[in-house]
């Protein structure tokens, strides 16, 4: 079950860093400012000292809605009723932690290395601590920085929300938050600072200011995946006229079925829409794509004799399957994000060919051209823009989900490509 919490400035304490000052007063300060997320870390305490501090902290944050992590002592955590844990890889066991904690409990894990960010999609964590983005004085113990660039290569491999551990600060964080996580963890430079609130809140500004619409986010993330598309041996030999009529034919096959429920879902998707204007122009928009794929279809079927009726693949079954539970289910968010990627694929994969494939004497032009048209380009940008206000209105938690939904769609794409050259 997915909780609820905003990760976007996540407050890590340190009292060496403090300046003598009391760490109460750090985190009610760092709170005003817009810290939305405390956790409350204890190296050389008692466990009597560490309890005490965590339950006034507890009395201070759960009115504010603020939720309170413990770093590391699950028994803190329980003393006091704590929101959650963070643990890192030589801490007690996720699936100890979960047992102890009950499902209600919010818990983190530290992931110093990319395969431990692969090796977390098996554990069912509320989110991953990236570890460290940048060398930093209180991170003294982790391997190779992961910089930006792992950062959003992390970000393509979970299935987690993240949030960014080491080196953040006011140089940082806007570039961080680029690379579409969800927060960013800090330490020295709010409860180091003069005055904690003020720099909370100019970090928060920061985030807000360099943050991506959802839409972007999703896209930025799928990209790698759509790369490999581009250079798969089915797009290639598309683009180049090379590619097996046979193997052509067992994709037109599988698109068509595809299709069909895609329409429909499209169609039960603009039912949920309750604003106006945008369910007019979804409709359009939904009807007119999926019509002129149908035609596309058509004239493909006859040109190189297409036989329908065959039996559904696996990707097929499994790729409509992703999508209907979202449909059926009334998850305007979810559907959304899960059948955008149908558009989105297909409109960079057409604008890439028609810039490589010779258009008099390529087979599939035709498949090329409608996919590079203008309206795809209109399809997208129109669904990106409701998806984004869905995401706007949405909780972290949600926005999380509705990345996972989109860039499992893509996976998808990209095994409907495969699967015609098997």
């Amino acid at each position: 079950m997915r909780k609820d919490f905003d990760m976007s400035l996540y407050l890590v304490t340190d009292r060496p860093l403090s300046r003598g000052r009391d760490i109460e007063w750090i985190v009610e300060e760092a709170v005003k400012g817009g810290a939305t997320v405390v956790q409350l870390r204890e190296k050389d305490c008692s466990t009597a000292e560490f309890v005490s501090i965590a339950s006034r902290l507890m009395d201070k944050l759960k009115p504010l809605g603020v939720p309170l992590i413990i770093n590391d002592r699950i028994d803190v955590a329980l003393a006091v009723d704590a929101d959650g844990v963070h643990i890192g890889q030589s801490d007690m066991p996720y699936a100890t932690a979960r047992r102890l904690l009950g499902n209600d409990k919010i818990i983190g894990l530290s992931v110093e290395t990319m395969d431990e960010v692969v090796e977390a999609n098996a554990l069912d964590v509320d989110y991953i601590g990236v570890s460290p983005v940048y060398s930093t004085a209180t991170k003294t113990d982790t391997l190779q920085p992961f910089g930006l660039q792992g950062l959003r290569r992390a970000a393509e491999l979970s299935r987690h929300r993240i949030v960014a551990i080491g080196g953040m600060n006011e140089a940082t964080v806007g570039d961080v938050i680029a690379c579409g996580i969800e927060g960013v963890a800090v330490v020295s430079a709010i409860v180091s600072a003069d005055s904690p609130c003020d720099v909370s809140r100019h970090l928060l500004s920061i985030l807000n200011d360099n943050r991506l619409p959802w839409s972007n986010i999703a896209k930025g993330l799928s990209m790698p995946i759509v790369e490999r598309m581009k250079n798969c041996s089915f797009n290639v030999g598309l683009m180049q006229g090379t590619l097996p009529v046979e193997q052509f034919k067992r994709y037109l096959q599988q698109d068509i079925i595809y299709i069909a429920n895609y329409g429909e879902e499209m169609e039960t998707l603009s039912a949920m829409l309750h604003d106006g204007e945008q369910k007019a122009l979804f409709s359009r928009l939904a009807t007119d794509a999926v019509e002129s794929e149908k035609s596309l279809h058509t004239m493909l079927s006859e040109r190189f004799g297409v036989v329908e009726g065959v039996q559904m693949a696996d990707v097929t079954r499994e790729y409509m399957a992703h999508t209907r539970r979202y449909v059926d289910a009334g998850n305007v968010e979810l559907s959304l994000a899960a059948l955008l990627p149908c558009f989105w694929v297909y409109a960079e994969l057409g604008r890439f060919m028609l810039k490589g494939c010779k258009c008099n004497d390529n087979p599939y032009f035709d498949w090329i051209n409608t996919y590079s048209s203008s309206f795809m380009e209109e399809c997208v940008d129109v669904i990106s823009v409701i998806c984004d206000k869905f995401a706007h209105n949405s909780s972290a938690a949600v926005r999380a989900e509705m990345l996972q939904a989109f860039i499992r769609s893509v996976q998808f794409e990209e095994d409907f490509f495969n699967h015609a050259v098997q």
